[in-house]
């Protein structure tokens, strides 16, 4: 049995466009990047820009082909009104829904054929 096939930098970029194109609001722009890895010269992560706090959540699949979503360390307390708090909250919660997407693409993929 062969062990299951990644999805490209190229293909999740594609998912990625795909899922931008359906609007959800405060998703930003998404940037699939290469990473370096000598063991896999296709690694790449999904790279969300916050735009309500100095932070972005990159998203990255894992040995086990599930994606995982880490919010990167912010150097300083975030302080803002209720509204700056809902709309970071959209910002993450769109993240999210970006992440659980991209699950649902990779699981499709990885599925055997009937």
């Amino acid at each position: 049995m062969t062990a299951p096939q990644r999805p490209s930098q190229t293909t999740v970029a594609e998912w990625v466009a795909r899922f931008v194109a359906t609007g959800v609001p405060a998703l930003g722009d998404p940037l699939v990047l290469p990473q370096d890895d000598e063991e896999n010269a296709d690694a790449f992560i999904v790279l969300v820009h916050l735009r309500h706090a100095p932070a972005a959540v990159y998203l990255q699949l894992d040995e086990s082909m599930r994606w995982a979503a880490t919010l990167t360390e912010r150097p300083n307390d975030l302080t803002g009104t209720s509204l700056d708090l809902i709309a970071l909250g959209a910002e993450v919660g769109a993240a999210g829904q970006l992440c659980a997407y991209l699950q649902q693409r990779t699981d499709a993929q990885l599925a055997p054929s009937p």
